[in-house]
């Protein structure tokens, strides 16, 4: 799901405060293209001669797989989100919904943890503290208090306020809409179909999209196939407050509350978590109190995720590692309009390319709910050298340097004189939107919104050592991608009904004395805990490769010429006539195939072999021998 300058969790809202939203990766992939020859990513293939630029745009749009790079193994990407559970514990790359462990409750009743479970000895019961509130953290308390699990009470700690509360959000700074394509419909079904309803009649159903390469020319890369359930385009506030309401309306229904089990603290910043005491330090307000303390903690809170550090903290050396990079030069604004803009098909996504091609800026429309439209402008951040000369002169000054200034700058726009001029040099660049109700309103918001800049994360195992509170983080406080795989929000969502699935599987109670409750409580939730992180990591780990290629390691020239063409032919042909694969963005955004499976699939446009099943479970197993001597 992150960007700086966006509060989100994993994928989501939240907790962590500076992270990116993954907005349509698409969106990204363009922008940062148009700025490639100024600046070459660190993947094999980012030295696309400048004749060839419109021409390599068409193709990677064709693929979509990742947006500000281009690698063998993928060109951009469209669409949003993630993993896909695994009925077979043995096999760590497959990921498939459980639902025979799920039992359905009746749409309508409050979600309530099992009687039977809470007829055991109350030790059983469990405390969880989730930090952040975005759609991971919410469909987490979904799913697990419709597990059945003997759930006492569930703490869920969110930096922003109530998504439901529009007198205090401040939509300028997470205005994007995400994409629900089949991973993430699949583990909001997990809950019951009733939950995806509420969901989708937040959004705005969109499968057609269309690249304008000027204002009267543009291609239709994508149109909605017969039989195939279309991605859902809606807003991260949306999607969380139809998340909030359905918990809100299954407590109301049923007379054991749920209120009694859930309890969500809006506008509290998390200060510190404490795996030693089990404890979450949080400001509400001027006041700092201590919470807990929790038998699970869980962090969906973004690429900045104090539970991870909080991991990093409590771990042996060598045991628990990350790597955090900032996806500089890319960066984005985001506005809301109300209506459509009227040149542009209202029924369709479309990616607009500026009249002045070395502008480096591009215009990402979606369509959403009710006959508005999110608009993303994606560039780039000018050198400190490019800002010293745009400041010198204000002449010299465009739409780029306006929209996106280096964060060293001190100038400030938003006086209406600089509104209209900022009016008329969008119009200039991208035609398509002259006529566009609420302009005015458009140009404010990008005016007094942060940029957005994306940071990617990997990190070897997910889940504390066992001498401290079992704790796991998901989402993009796991594996943020920055949104170049366009899987942020669905894999987070997945990477939530994953960790349920195991806690399932092993939080049996059992008929033992009181006095050994504790220890076996404990154990089965580490054991939980790392079952998830054994089964998530290498889906992690494949989806990084899938998003940035071979990350600055180049293949031989023989190979690299194949993998070209390989991409070429799959963007063109796409298994039609059988010639050629589907893309890999098709596989990524349409399919439940395993990140695993997909990146093996692909293996001749990588320099080094994913890891086998047995190496990866050997690799993740000496972590944690590592952990526990």
């Amino acid at each position: 799901m992150t960007m700086t300058a966006i509060d989100r969790t994993n994928g989501g809202r939240a907790g962590h405060s500076n992270q990116s939203p993954v907005t349509n990766s698409m969106v990204q992939s363009a922008g940062r293209l148009m700025a490639s020859h100024q600046h070459q990513h660190t993947t094999a293939h980012s030295t696309v001669v400048p004749f060839m630029h419109i021409v390599v745009l068409l193709l990677a749009l064709l693929t979509t797989a990742s947006p500000h790079v281009w690698h063998p193994g993928t060109f951009f990407s469209l669409h949003h989100p993630s993993f896909v559970p695994s009925s077979s514990a043995s096999r760590l790359q497959s990921w498939s919904t459980s639902s025979q462990r799920r039992p359905q409750l009746n749409p309508g009743t409050a979600l309530c943890s099992s009687p039977d479970n809470n007829q055991a000895d109350p030790a059983w019961g469990l405390s969880v503290g989730i930090v952040g509130a975005g759609p991971s953290g919410l469909l987490l308390a979904h799913s697990l208090v419709q597990s059945q699990l003997p759930i006492d009470k569930i703490d869920v700690y969110e930096s922003r306020s109530d998504p439901r509360d529009i007198q205090k959000q401040k939509l300028a700074g997470r205005a994007y809409a995400l994409g629900l394509g089949v991973r993430g419909r699949t583990a909001i079904r997990s809950v019951d179909e009733t939950l995806w309803s509420a969901v989708k009649k937040r959004g705005s159903e969109c499968e057609r999209f269309r690249l304008h390469l000027t204002s009267k020319f543009n291609v239709k890369l994508r149109d909605r196939e017969d039989g195939v359930e279309p991605s859902v385009l809606i807003y991260q506030t949306d999607l969380c407050a139809a998340l909030l309401d359905e918990l809100d309306r299954r407590a109301n229904a049923n007379s054991e509350s749920l209120a009694n089990i859930v309890t969500f603290h809006f506008d509290s910043n998390i200060t510190h978590v404490d795996l030693a005491s089990s404890a979450i330090s949080v400001k509400e307000g001027n006041e700092d109190t201590q919470k807990g303390p929790y038998d699970l903690i869980v962090g969906t809170d973004g690429a900045n995720s104090i539970v991870r550090h909080a991991i990093q903290t409590y771990s042996p050396p060598d045991t628990f590692s990350f790597t955090q990079r900032r996806l500089l030069p890319g960066c984005f604004k985001v506005a809301r309009i109300e209506k459509m803009p009227p040149l542009l098909d209202p029924d369709s996504v479309g990616l607009i390319l500026p009249e002045t091609k070395s502008l480096g800026i591009t215009t990402f429309v979606e369509p959403t709910v009710e006959g508005g439209a999110c608009i993303l402008f994606a560039g780039r951040l000018p050198s400190s050298d490019e800002a010293s000369a745009t400041d010198t002169d204000g002449e010299e000054m465009d739409l780029g340097s306006i929209l996106f200034p280096h964060p060293d700058s001190k100038e400030e726009s938003g006086s209406q004189s600089d509104i209209e001029t900022i009016k008329k040099l969008i119009v200039d660049q991208f035609p398509l939107l002259e006529g566009t109700s609420g302009m005015e309103d458009m140009v404010q918001q990008l005016l007094f919104q942060r940029t957005s800049v994306a940071d990617s994360i990997k990190c070897n195992i997910y889940n504390s050592n066992s001498d401290v509170t079992a704790t796991a983080i998901c989402g993009d406080a796991a594996h943020a991608t920055g949104g170049v795989s366009g899987q942020g929000c669905n894999s987070a969502l997945m990477d939530s009904v994953a960790l349920v699935d195991c806690l399932l599987s092993i939080y049996q109670p059992t008929n033992v004395s009181t006095d050994t409750v504790k220890t076996t409580k404990r154990a089965m939730l580490h054991q939980s805990v790392s079952s998830y992180s054994q089964k998530a990591v290498p889906q992690g780990h494949a989806l990084y490769d899938l998003s940035f290629g071979n990350d600055g390691k180049t293949l031989p020239i023989f190979r690299n010429i194949r993998a070209i063409s390989s991409n070429a032919i799959d963007a063109i042909f796409g298994g039609r006539f059988g010639i050629g694969k589907k893309p890999l963005q098709t596989l990524l955004a349409s399919s439940l195939s395993s990140f695993v499976d997909i990146r093996r699939d692909r293996e001749k446009y990588f320099v080094e072999d994913f890891p086998s099943d047995q190496l990866l479970r050997e690799e993740l197993g000496q972590v944690y021998r590592q952990g526990i001597e």
